[in-house]
């Protein structure tokens, strides 16, 4: 019965070892996947970039059209149905792939915001969020700060960090190897949606309060160096050699 009783202690141990290994591994697996934290909407899907999905779209239908103005040009004027496909399609195909490109670039911003973000275009019920995503997959919260990226020494890529005196680190950002147009674009919208945010949630902008406390300090130096001035007393020349004298 003891060794029966050791067996199954340890069988339950074993299974509860497995437990506490597996939970851990799962979250990980979440996190790395780039799952959309709960509530979240990507930038894409906000009708703020509705222009975007409809541009693809059109660009599509204009490149169908011109190849389809192309084949019947050619076939006409050459006479060869097959050398008129050809181009037909190959001219397509540099326009769906262009288009296409300039839509994944869109699509693939890091930026996720929640319903009441002025993004979604419509009234907010509460406090506006904006979500960052790192190169990891994973999404984190950018904090009251505008960010800026700076090169990684170590990993190669860049570095997403609050654009403050100490630049501290918030995740890596980007794998490329130089800043690219498309890069500057995400950041743009980046920096965009934390003001609006703030906007929302009525935070005062860092950048207003610290331009409010550079005029006050300014202000309050040049008033004390204007009061010490008065205090100095003027002396002319004759009135030093007399009190050199004395």
């Amino acid at each position: 019965m003891s060794i029966c009783g050791v067996k199954t202690q340890e069988a339950i141990c074993s299974q509860e070892r497995e437990v506490q290994v597996i939970e851990p591994l799962e979250y990980s697996m979440s996190e790395s996947t780039g799952g959309l934290p709960k509530g979240m909407i990507r930038f894409i899907d906000t009708p703020i970039a509705e222009p975007f999905a409809r541009a693809r779209t059109l660009g599509f239908a204009s490149s169908a059209g011109i190849s389809a103005l192309i084949w019947g040009v050619l076939s006409a004027f050459t006479g060869s149905i097959a050398l008129a496909f050809s181009v037909a399609v190959v001219s397509f195909l540099v326009n769906a792939v262009f288009v296409l490109n300039r839509y994944l670039g869109h699509a693939s911003t890091p930026l996720a915001v929640n319903l009441n973000h002025p993004f979604m275009d419509q009234a907010p019920l509460g406090k506006a969020e904006v979500k960052v995503q790192l190169s990891n997959g994973s999404w984190i919260d950018p904090g009251s700060h505008r960010v800026k990226l700076i090169p990684d020494e170590l990993f190669g890529g860049f570095n997403i960090v609050h654009d403050t005196l100490d630049f501290p680190v918030l995740g890596h950002f980007s794998e490329a190897k130089k800043r690219t147009p498309l890069i500057t674009r995400h950041m743009a919208l980046i920096n965009q949606s934390i003001a609006l945010r703030d906007a929302v949630n009525d935070v005062p902008d860092p950048i207003d309060e610290a331009r409010e406390r550079e005029k006050k300090e300014s202000g309050l130096l040049e008033r004390s160096w204007l009061e010490e001035e008065k205090e100095i007393e003027v002396e002319s020349p004759l009135v030093s050699f007399f009190k050199r004298e004395e």
